[in-house]
């Protein structure tokens, strides 16, 4: 059985997602203590405890000491054969945190993999919904995963009430992908959306981030204005290049002006598309268990390598006999599995 330390590194609620999905594919049953030990709540939340679910249910899998707060458990995968499952948070925990969980152990399932999972859409310390349809989704289509996410409600903090449905379609393996060369601005995309809230603030929004952008060339940002069970707006920006997408997200926050949370989320785009990274802060170690899991080599270039990342890469070496090499390139540091 794996050992996995998960306060190792940036010790957060990453090591345990990973772990269990990569326990999935190479099935290798994994003990995971210590976890979250470093943080003001440590252990199990809901949304933790939803991930393992999920997984568990794609692969058949026994868990033990699974409950809320609680900072070891072990499991152990069975077979992944795909269906059709229901899971409920219970709370505005991440709905995308929980995706991104089974996303890999979906795609190498033997049937189709499809959820219902509510809870919240557009949480802080969590990609939004819109990041894995407009950034994630598009990277790890390289790799051969096919998914599609229906946004059916939004949930915000605190009441949640957001739904989604998850379709992933057996891929086999996945290939390696090549993530090293961005290619040229082919134009600027997003969302400028709001829920429970006036018309205006999305409009707010949208217009601020179009201005911050002038110079960005072809800039297309839509809008979706709901009503549900929370309240909440927010902004996920991206730039669509020819080889790869970098995106940038903002949340609303009380005392927050519409129009600096565009202008913002904007000016930070700029930022990353500036650098010259081929995927943003917040992909580059979501696609690394699709690199170490592929069949072939893979490589990805990024502004720097975060604590994230690095985490990642340490819990993915104790899964999968293969190594990443991290190397400095032209002021951006190059990943790379053979």
């Amino acid at each position: 059985m794996i050992e996995i330390d998960g306060s190792m590194g940036e010790g957060g609620g990453q090591v345990l997602r990973t772990s269990i999905a990569l326990s999935t594919v190479t099935q290798q049953p994994v003990r995971i203590a210590r976890i979250r030990a470093g943080r003001a709540q440590p252990g199990l939340s809901h949304q933790h405890i939803t991930s393992v679910q999920a997984v568990a249910a794609l692969s058949d899998a026994t868990v033990e000491g699974l409950s809320l707060g609680a900072q070891e458990i072990e499991f152990r995968p069975g077979a992944l054969l795909g269906g059709r499952f229901e899971f409920g948070i219970g709370t505005a925990g991440s709905i995308p945190l929980v995706v991104l969980s089974c996303l890999l152990p979906a795609a190498l399932s033997k049937g189709t993999a499809e959820m219902v999972i509510t809870g919240g859409t557009d949480v802080k310390w969590s990609p939004s919904i819109d990041y894995l349809t407009r950034t994630h989704l598009p990277i790890s289509g390289k790799f051969g995963l096919e998914c599609s996410l229906e946004l059916l409600s939004r949930g915000f903090y605190p009441e949640g009430g957001g739904e989604v449905h998850m379709k992933v379609l057996p891929a086999g393996t996945l290939r390696g992908a090549n993530l090293g060369v961005r290619g040229r601005l082919l134009r600027v995309g997003g969302v400028a959306y709001s829920q429970n809230l006036p018309d205006h603030v999305v409009s707010r929004m949208r217009h601020s981030a179009m201005k911050r952008l002038v110079s960005a060339g072809d800039v297309c940002i839509d809008s979706d204005v709901r009503r549900g069970r929370s309240t909440g707006a927010g902004i996920l920006l991206t730039g669509e290049c020819e080889n790869s997408v970098v995106g940038q997200a903002a949340l609303g926050e009380k005392g927050v002006k519409a129009e600096a949370l565009g202008e913002g989320c904007a000016t930070d785009l700029l930022e990353t598309i500036a650098s010259g990274t081929v995927v943003d802060e917040y992909m580059l170690d979501q696609v690394l268990p699709y690199m170490a899991t592929a069949k072939g080599s893979s490589v990805v270039m990024a502004e720097k390598l975060t604590g994230h990342a690095e985490t990642n890469i340490a819990v993915i070496e104790s899964f999968v006999d293969r190594r990443f090499s991290i190397v400095e390139k032209e002021g951006l540091i190059e990943i790379a599995v053979d």
